[in-house]
């Protein structure tokens, strides 16, 4: 648990701020890309499963 957080901090201090919400962003989208590709699935679909929203 200490080495996690040694390098959570040594990744913190190598991107900047300003970079933090387009890495987010990023992270983000391949996960549902990648989960919609397992379930068979547009990403739209998976993205409205998530969020509970009804089907288009």
């Amino acid at each position: 648990m200490d080495d996690d957080r040694d390098r959570m901090d040594e990744a913190a201090d190598r991107v900047s701020p300003e970079a933090l919400p387009f890495g987010v962003n990023e992270l983000a989208c391949r996960a549902v890309i990648a989960l919609a590709r397992e379930r068979d699935e547009s990403p739209r679909d998976v993205v409205r499963a998530l969020f509970g929203l009804p089907a288009a």
